[in-house]
């Protein structure tokens, strides 16, 4: 089991930008990662490429399981929240709901947001913008520059065809100031921006361990791989590297570090880790883009120092470094017991009293 809540990635875009060549690329590509994908239509999907092992659904609700392990459901706007508590119960490592190229991306959030599963956790909002032609679907629909200034973060797919990438680039930072921009052909994602690489290894180490012939799916990622370096294209799928940055400090001040972990250092998509706050307290910290989880630490440790991981595409190593230290605690501060509360607020049980009187 994978432990802990499986994080749902939303994944948006306009018609043609790459969104189902994305799914395609996670579903066959993503090594041992277990994925749970929620689409509108299975056309969209290449299972044909893998065995599908069964079938099941019933009324609107289809399901076919993977031989890798992954799971593809369709699935009616209404029941998509049934559908996450179903994936959730599945020992998967990430599910990804893709919205139709008409869709509106905020809407979507906001029901994976406000699922009150706790088995769900909020994985990010991916928009797929198509860089060869992101200037002219930007003029003849405006709302894309609305949908990109939601963005966690901006897959710029198509990077080789455009003509001029840099402008592309501009383009969406002009909407997406801080959002991490990931330039990519085919729209292969790194895989390691969704998924903790501890959980990749530990589904290695599960296979490793379980003999047994490859399937389908994984026959043809290694004829591919062979393909590729047997004709000199190991660079067909190039995409900007992605980083992590890992910052150890003592304590820190509660209300700066909630300011960094909500308005994350320029290309961070992801920050993880704990935070020992001046009073001694110690939080398990998690945010995707904006959006800010805490929980306190099960078995705290008192005295345990401060560890963060950020991660994201471009990232400066020693910006970063300076951000998360201009957060340290000042000793010789009066204490505030009240400074805790502002990394308290992004806990699941404050969240959930602020929806009761919200109602």
């Amino acid at each position: 089991m994978s432990g802990g809540p499986v994080p749902v990635v939303v994944v948006a875009g306009y018609l043609g930008a790459g969104k189902s060549t994305l799914l395609n690329h996670l579903l066959s590509g993503a090594g041992d990662a277990r994925i749970g994908v929620v689409v509108n239509d299975f056309g969209t999907v290449n299972i044909d490429a893998m065995l599908v092992s069964g079938a099941s659904g019933g009324g609107s609700v289809r399901t076919v399981s993977l031989s890798n392990g992954c799971v593809c459901c369709t699935v009616d706007d209404d029941e998509l929240e049934d559908v996450l508590s179903s994936l959730a119960a599945r020992d998967l490592d990430l599910v990804v709901v893709e919205a139709s190229g008409l869709a509106e991306p905020a809407a979507m959030v906001r029901r994976v947001v406000l699922a009150e599963d706790p088995r769900i956790d909020y994985g990010g909002l991916v928009y797929v913008a198509d860089a060869a032609h992101l200037a002219g679907t930007m003029e003849r629909h405006p709302s894309l520059r609305h949908h990109l200034a939601l963005a966690d973060l901006v897959v710029l797919n198509k990077i080789d065809l455009a003509t001029d990438p840099d402008a592309a680039r501009s383009l969406v930072r002009e909407h997406a100031p801080s959002a991490p921009v990931v330039g990519t052909v085919d729209a292969v994602v790194p895989v390691g921006l969704l998924i903790d690489a501890e959980v990749l290894a530990r589904r290695a180490a599960q296979r490793r361990d379980s003999p047994r012939q490859l399937t389908l799916d994984e026959a043809l990622r290694e004829h591919d791989h062979h393909h590729d370096h047997d004709h000199g294209e190991s660079h067909r799928h190039l995409h900007d590297d992605y980083a992590a940055v890992t910052v150890e400090t003592g304590p820190l001040d509660a209300r700066a570090t909630a300011a960094l972990l909500a308005d994350p250092p320029q290309g961070v998509f992801r920050t993880k880790g704990f935070v020992t706050v001046a009073d001694g307290t110690r939080l398990e910290v998690h945010a995707v883009g904006r959006h800010v989880r805490t929980a306190p630490e099960r078995g705290r440790r008192g005295g345990a120092a401060s560890v963060l991981v950020l991660l994201g595409i471009g990232l400066d190593d020693e910006g970063i470094r300076a951000r998360v230290e201009e957060c340290l605690a000042d000793p010789d501060a009066p204490s505030d017991p009240r400074a805790v509360l502002s990394l308290l607020r992004y806990s699941a049980a404050a969240q959930a009293d602020s929806a009761i009187l919200e109602d």
